[in-house]
């Protein structure tokens, strides 16, 4: 009896040693098979170890140092959203996986999954995808012996940004990404800028967008619903839209559709080219519109080109009343004389300043004398006759028949003075309309 007690304490004390030397983690201890060095750690990490729990004493602090290598930025007008792609660096104290190198094969750091660990949960606010917030791909963290962690997922973030189209394609906008932990306050984890990596070779350049500037700044945040502050990172980035194309599809359009409005105003008075021209413009106009309602989303304050053009539309629209009225002055056979007191002002400097010199000169050759006044009344019914059988192409029709009477050609001068006032008025209203939507 006394026999057995003593077998069965040796081979009690045998097993409690060799427990002790296998949880110990001395390399003495011979695997029962092909075991390494990185499975011996992880067994003796993980063996207790709870994902879900913040890794140190609930009164002190986690640190975690976030940053973004930007790779790709893109936006998104009718969504108003901003879309990052790039790498999310992660760095972190795990108090729980600290281990001895010297005990595992000078084993300094090892690889796990990111499943396999405690992560603080760091995501974007005011994120654009309303789906999911999952930010992060599924790639592996390096834990090192003291007890960092060191995660840095591919990423794609997509944020709202509010955009202003005001000065649409030509413009600057300015998109902010905040970050934080979405559960933990200031005193919990204490989020720090970490140390930027200059990733500049690997940035791939948007066809439509530049990167121009990036600034990045940390901030604590108190909200009204707790008491605690949170902390947040903030990345403020501006882009600059590439524009270059644009020029070429809309500003040298721009300035044929102002051509087109004003040379109206120049061709004869009576040619109905005029009306021809005008139509042909409202139609382009009305494309470029269409164009915008594809391109451009709806917004309370719409581009200014978008102005520009309906502007074109309504002066183009204006242009074609002024030409039928200016051609129906001009070929239709008057028998009432143009009032006195715009013959007068026509004939004298203000239709010199407006070009009409040679049309004055024209009628003030025709006026009759005070010896013919008498004979110029017995023909003006057979002058009127010839002059209403005149062709109406428009070539012909700009050059003054000597069988006009003096009546007709005064109302052709008043259609010129039209045309001439009216170029001038649009001019300067197109001149003011350039100027607004360039500054």
């Amino acid at each position: 009896m006394r026999l057995s007690s003593t077998i069965y304490a040796a081979i009690t004390l045998i097993l409690f040693n060799n427990v002790v030397l296998y949880a110990s983690g001395t390399p003495e201890r011979t695997p029962m098979w092909n075991q390494t060095w990185t499975d011996r750690l992880k067994q003796d990490l993980f063996v207790k170890y709870d994902k879900f729990a913040r890794p140190t004493q609930h009164y002190n602090t986690t640190v975690v140092k976030f940053d973004i290598t930007i790779l790709y930025v893109d936006v998104d007008d009718f969504k108003s959203t901003i879309t990052v792609n790039g790498w999310a660096s992660h760095l972190w104290a795990d108090d729980k996986l600290k281990w001895d190198p010297a005990k595992y094969g000078n084993l300094e750091h090892i690889h796990v999954g990111n499943h396999e660990v405690w992560q603080p949960d760091i995501l974007l606010y005011h994120s654009g995808t309303a789906g999911t917030v999952e930010h992060y791909g599924d790639t592996a963290c390096i834990i090192y012996h003291d007890g960092r962690v060191l995660w840095v997922p591919p990423a794609q973030f997509v944020g709202l940004c509010e955009l202003n189209l005001r000065l649409w394609p030509f413009d600057t906008q300015i998109c902010n990404m905040t970050f934080g932990s979405w559960t933990y306050h200031g005193e919990q984890i204490d989020m720090q800028m970490g140390r930027s990596t200059d990733m500049e070779p690997m940035y791939i350049k948007n066809a439509q967008w530049k990167l121009v500037n990036l600034n990045k700044n940390r901030e604590s945040v108190l909200y009204p619903c707790c008491p605690d502050p949170y902390i947040t990172l903030n990345f403020e980035m501006t882009l600059k839209r590439n524009s270059g194309l644009y020029c070429s599809i809309l500003l040298m359009p721009a300035a044929a559709i102002v051509f087109l409005v004003l040379v109206t105003f120049w061709l004869p008075p009576q040619s109905e080219m005029k009306i021809n021209i005008a139509a042909c413009t409202i139609l382009i106009i009305a494309v470029f519109l269409a164009y915008f309602g594809l391109k451009v989303p709806l917004s309370a304050n719409p581009p200014l080109i978008v102005y520009f053009y309906s502007g074109c539309l309504c002066l183009v629209t204006i242009s074609l009343v002024l030409s039928i009225l200016v051609i129906n002055m001009s070929k239709r056979t008057y028998c009432r004389p143009l009032p006195r007191n715009i013959r007068l002002c026509l004939l004298s400097w203000p239709g010199k300043l407006l070009g009409l010199s040679e049309l004055i000169n024209v009628i003030e050759s025709r006026r009759p004398m005070p010896g013919q006044e008498l004979r110029g009344k017995l023909t003006e019914e057979s002058t009127t006759n010839s002059t209403s059988n005149i062709s109406d192409d428009g070539d012909r029709q700009n050059i003054i028949s000597p069988t006009k009477n003096t009546t007709q050609l005064e109302w052709i001068l008043a259609g010129t003075a039209v045309d001439r006032i009216a170029f001038v008025l649009f001019c300067l209203i197109l001149a003011t309309m350039a100027i607004v939507c360039i500054s």
